[in-house]
Formats: C-alpha cells, sequence, structure tokens
C-alpha cells in the first residue's frame, strides 16, 4: 500500500501551509545559503570550512521540493499503475527520510560549532553574521515540533497542569482566530513598522542625495591616490543601497494586510471560489512572497556588507543603517513566528485534528 496518496483530502489551509514552507521558504533560504557560501568561499580564513557548511546546507536544502514532488505528484500515480515501483519508492523513504532529517540535525550543529569556535575578527562579517542568523533560525524551526509534540503529549497525560493550561489557552486561542482577529494582528503589525521604514528610507535617501557631489569627488581622490583602498560598500554606494532598501521593504509591508486579505479570503476556502479567480490571487500571493523573501535576503547580504563608516550621513554610522539593521532583525523574528505556527498548523491538523 502506497504511504504517499495523494493531498486531496488534506484541508485547504493545511495544504497551503505545506507547499508554502516546501516550495517558496525552504528553497529561497537554500538558494541564499548556497549564494553566500560561493561568493565568499575565501573570505573565513578563521574557520575556511564555514563557507562549505554554507554550500552544502544549500545544496540539501534544495533536495526537499524535489521530494516533495516526487512523492506527492509521482508516486500517488504510480501507485494505481506500477504497485511494485510504488512500494519501492516507500521504502526508499523510509530508510532515506530519516537519514536525511538526521544528517541536516548534524550539519546544524556542525556550522554551530564552527561559528562558535571563531572569532568575529577572524570571518568576513557577512558569512560569520549570515551563519549566525541561519543557525539561530533553523534551530527555531527544528525545536518548533519537538515543544509542540513535547506541550501536546504532556497535557494529553496529565503530566503537569501548566503543560494542560498552556495546551488549553492554545485551543481557545485558535476558536477566536477569526478572519476580523488575523486582519487586524496583520495591520497592527506591518503599518507601523512599513510607515517607518518608508519615512527613514526617504529622509535618508534626500540626505545622502545632497552630499553625493562631496562624496563623489571625495572617493574620486582616493581612487587617485590608492586604486588599491578604492572599496565601495553598501553603505557608501549611489543610490545609497540602504535606504533604496528600506524604501522597497517599507512598501511591501505596507501592502502586507492588502495581500493578506486576498489570501485569506480567496486562497483558502478553494470550494467557494472560483478556480480562474483562485489562481489568480495564489499567483499574486506566491510572487508577493518571493518577492519579500528575495529582499529580505538582499538586505542581509547589503546589511551586513557594509564596512564601519564613521562620520558619513550614508554609513555604518548613520541612522538609516541602524533602522534598517532593526527593521531587518524585526522581519526575520516575524517570519520565524509566521514559519513555526505553519509547522504548529500542519502538525495540529496531523496530529490531532481527526481526534477532536
Amino acid at each position: 500500500m502506497c504511504i504517499f496518496t495523494s493531498d486531496k483530502d488534506i484541508p485547504g489551509h493545511v495544504r497551503l501551509s505545506t507547499r508554502t514552507l516546501q516550495y517558496l521558504i525552504i528553497p529561497m533560504l537554500s538558494l541564499a545559503l548556497l549564494s553566500v557560501g560561493v561568493l565568499h568561499l575565501s573570505d573565513c580564513p578563521g574557520q575556511p570550512l564555514l563557507p562549505v557548511w554554507h554550500i552544502v546546507a544549500g545544496s540539501t536544502g534544495l533536495l526537499v521540493p524535489l521530494l516533495y514532488l516526487l512523492f506527492d505528484d509521482l508516486n500517488p500515480a504510480l501507485a494505481a499503475r506500477c504497485p511494485g515501483l510504488s512500494e519501492a519508492l516507500d521504502n526508499v523513504v523510509v530508510f532515506v527520510l530519516p537519514v536525511y532529517i538526521l544528517f541536516e540535525i548534524c550539519w546544524l550543529v556542525t556550522g554551530a560549532v564552527w561559528v562558535a569556535g571563531v572569532e568575529r575578527e577572524e570571518c568576513g562579517n557577512t558569512v560569520y553574521m549570515f551563519s549566525l542568523v541561519v543557525i539561530i533560525n533553523f534551530g527555531v524551526h527544528l525545536l518548533t515540533p519537538l515543544l509542540f509534540m513535547v506541550i501536546l503529549c504532556c497535557s494529553k497525560i496529565g503530566f503537569c497542569q501548566g503543560f494542560s493550561n498552556l495546551w488549553g489557552g492554545a485551543i481557545s486561542a485558535g476558536e477566536h482566530w477569526t478572519r476580523a482577529v488575523r486582519i487586524s494582528l496583520v495591520s497592527l503589525i506591518s503599518l507601523p513598522l512599513g510607515l517607518g521604514m518608508l519615512g527613514v528610507g526617504g529622509a535618508s535617501l534626500a540626505s545622502c542625495s545632497a552630499l553625493n557631489v562631496s562624496q563623489m569627488e571625495i572617493s574620486s581622490l582616493d581612487r587617485d591616490n590608492s586604486q588599491a583602498d578604492f572599496i565601495v560598500t553598501p553603505a557608501d554606494a549611489w543610490p545609497p543601497l540602504i535606504p533604496v532598501w528600506l524604501l522597497v521593504s517599507g512598501s511591501l509591508v505596507v501592502l502586507a494586510p492588502a495581500i493578506y486579505s486576498v489570501y485569506d479570503v480567496f486562497c483558502k476556502q478553494e470550494e467557494l471560489v472560483n478556480k480562474g479567480v483562485r489562481s489568480v490571487c495564489q499567483a499574486l500571493v506566491i510572487l508577493y512572497l518571493l518577492a519579500g523573501l528575495a529582499w529580505t535576503i538582499t538586505g542581509f547580504y547589503w546589511i551586513f556588507s557594509s564596512r564601519q563608516q564613521p562620520g558619513l550621513e550614508c554609513g555604518h554610522d548613520s541612522l538609516a543603517y541602524w533602522f534598517a539593521f532593526a527593521s531587518l532583525i524585526t522581519l526575520n523574528v516575524l517570519m520565524d513566528c509566521w514559519i513555526c505556527f505553519k509547522i504548529c498548523v500542519i502538525l495540529y491538523w496531523a496530529l490531532v485534528s481527526e481526534n477532536d
């Protein structure tokens, strides 16, 4: 019997959650890891294997959507036409999946050990900071299902009243998780953050524009005097990349309530929405997510690769830089919370919902 069957019986919101993780989040983060490792292969003399860690982690992450396509689409079709081949694939995945998960955990621990064992000054800022962020993010994502199952098991067996109260509170919150609450929460978070990014980015871009002529003259003299020391970083490039990142990011964040409304109204309830309308809305949401993820990763690269530029209004000591840094961390935390929530939705449907 084929253990990988069609996902038509899976609720729409759960199917969207799994596909979002498998086809968007994991591939984008894996591509970012792979790119950083390849572009900065020799930028960490204190631990030369750290860029290699990025390359291996990114390459193995790209296997996830391929495996998902194989066992979500191909194997269920083979179950009817070639039962023997389908069973063979089942046996392969039963062996491969635990090995793959174990390797990912061990590789994550290996990266954490390498990062902890290198001094920040001995490694390029981009490689070091990106490694740190990735390890923290993936550590949180791995701990989420473990914590979910611990709380679930302890609440069911009555191991601790606190776990039972926590689980009961989560179930009660889920019952009040209405569309109005979801859209209000998204608006409350995104609008102040997005408008702040637009304001700081616009003001910084104007001040950088006023100083652009004098900075270009200084850079020209430096280039003439010492070609080897002439380096244009994201902090002092023109157009200044940090303010540009703030402006584009702010625009995307301000659009979040509208995009989420489209997702919530037209993408979740598949049986109540015209197929053509649903396809257009899904394409819009996917395009928005891809743009947001790509721009966030670009922000990590631009901000972490900016060097110390004291005294420049567009440099490392500027308000725009530190506001961009704080906004980037905030967006990363929000993305982690969203991913963890999606993981919990999948686990709740798989482990609990049929028993309620």
